[in-house]
Parts: C-alpha cells; sequence; structure tokens
C-alpha cells in the first residue's frame, strides 16, 4: 500500500473518530479535506469523485438549513449510490481479488454524523451505551446460535487474511458510517416522520432494516443470509431504539462482523 493511500484512509477514519472528541467542522472537515488530497494523489479517488462528494455534501447542507422530504429521499438515494458504489471517481485498493477498501462506501455516514446525530459525550451517556450494547449481546448470540442451527453458516475459527485491516475497516468503514446512516439518520427521520410513538417506531425500524438489507444483496444474493442481514439490521435498529445512543448499534454491529470473521465461515478471503 502505497504512504498516501494509507494516509488517505488514516486521514478518513480520523475524521470519523474526531466526532466524538469535538463535533467541530473544522476538525472533521479538515480531515476530510486532507483524505481526499491524499485519495487524489494516490489515484483511489478521481476528479469526479470529488465532484459527486461536493454534490453530497451540499445536500446535507441544505437538509441541514431546510429539511423536508423531497431532500430525505433524494439524501437516501445519493447515500445509497455511494454505498453501492455506483458513482465513478473511487477506485478502491485492492488486498485480494474478494477484499477491497475503497472511499466511497463510508462517505454516506460521515455527514449525518456531523450534522444531525447525538453522540456520546458524558459518562452517563457512556453507561447507556454499555447498556444498550450488553442487550446487543444477548441478540447477536441468538442469531448466532439460529444461523448454525439453520446451517446459514457453520463453525470455522479461522482469522481471514489481511486480518487487521479487515478489523479496522470493519469498524471505521463499516460499522460507524453504516449505523450512522441507516439507524442515525433514516430509522430516526422515519420515526420522527411518524409521531415517534412506538408503532411508529417500529414501523421506521422495519423499514429501515428493509432497505439495508437491500442494500446488501451486492454483497450476497443468497436468501438465507439475506434473512439473516434483515435480523442483524432489526437487532442494530431495535438496541438503538431501547438505548437512544448510536454507539450502541455500532459496537454491536461491529461485534457481530468480528464474530462473524473470525469464528465463521466468511464468504471474502
Amino acid at each position: 500500500m502505497h504512504l498516501s493511500t494509507l494516509c488517505a484512509f488514516i486521514f478518513l477514519g480520523s475524521s470519523f473518530l474526531s466526532l466524538w472528541i469535538r463535533r467541530d467542522p473544522k476538525i472533521w472537515g479538515t480531515l476530510l479535506g486532507l483524505s481526499m488530497l491524499m485519495g487524489f494523489i494516490s489515484g483511489n479517488i478521481l476528479l469526479i469523485g470529488l465532484l459527486f462528494l461536493i454534490g453530497l455534501l451540499l445536500l446535507w447542507i441544505f437538509y441541514d438549513r431546510k429539511p423536508n422530504f423531497a431532500l430525505f429521499i433524494t439524501l437516501i438515494c445519493a447515500s445509497i449510490g455511494f454505498h453501492l458504489h455506483l458513482f465513478p471517481g473511487y477506485p478502491p485498493f485492492l488486498f485480494t481479488p474478494k477484499f477491497a477498501i475503497g472511499l466511497q462506501g463510508s462517505l454516506i455516514g460521515l455527514f449525518p454524523l456531523a450534522f444531525f446525530v447525538p453522540l456520546a459525550r458524558s459518562k452517563q451517556d457512556w453507561k447507556e451505551v454499555m447498556k444498550g450494547f450488553l442487550i446487543g449481546c444477548a441478540g447477536i448470540a441468538l442469531l448466532a446460535i439460529l444461523a448454525t442451527i439453520g446451517g446459514v453458516t457453520h463453525w470455522q475459527f479461522k482469522l481471514p487474511s489481511f486480518a487487521a485491516a479487515r478489523i479496522l475497516s470493519n469498524f471505521i468503514l463499516t460499522s460507524i458510517p453504516e449505523e450512522g446512516f441507516f439507524r442515525g439518520f433514516v430509522q430516526k427521520t422515519l420515526s420522527e416522520t411518524f409521531k415517534n410513538r412506538m408503532p411508529g417506531k417500529i414501523l421506521a425500524l422495519i423499514l429501515t432494516s428493509v432497505l439495508f438489507t437491500a442494500t446488501h444483496i451486492y454483497w450476497s444474493p443468497n436468501l438465507e443470509i439475506l434473512a439473516f442481514v434483515f435480523l442483524a439490521s432489526l437487532l442494530y435498529g431495535s438496541v438503538y431504539l431501547i438505548s437512544g445512543k448510536i454507539e450502541s448499534a455500532i459496537l454491536c454491529h461491529f461485534l457481530l462482523n468480528l464474530i462473524h470473521m473470525t469464528f465463521f465461515s466468511y464468504h471474502a478471503m
């Protein structure tokens, strides 16, 4: 990996993590800018990719100033486009033919986390985060049992190739941005749209999980696996609903991915 490529991902990860230290546009924006500059130098983002990124940022700024349903749907469509790598201009870095990391997909979560999603700050906040995470751990154990019994996956303790890179990318480039977007933005907005009452919150949870599952079809078209992706999404959303903390959902998402990667059959080697 070239130094400029490494710096691009380090700066991007730092931009995410800086939000929990001080959510200041001057900080996360500077780090994001440095990430894009290093990505441009390394060839991991092209000029057209920068233009798409600027367009996405402008959509978030417009929504921040005047939220409305039309912009909400537009943001979902644009973000899903980024998530599915539909926009050109973001050549990924290939570790293996089946394992690549890019700058594009993770960008869906940075802006909602930077603009809208409440983040844990106080000691009491983190206590609530851990309560939600413990509930999530019980749900993860249940999902693992069901998946094994159902034959969807099987026990296979083996670290995948480039384990450290996979673990870090799963946390910073997958778990944090996906939960920031799907739970922190989509589910939260739908819940508020449905008057924030329990039936509305449940409907928001289900609709968000349907969307989350649909975006994973490219990852695995297997219906059994997609069914468990849907159940996992219900778990993440429920943990967020119960704890009110996006960090609980992020930690549960990361832990389930980590367990899947290290203790069960993993399709991407």
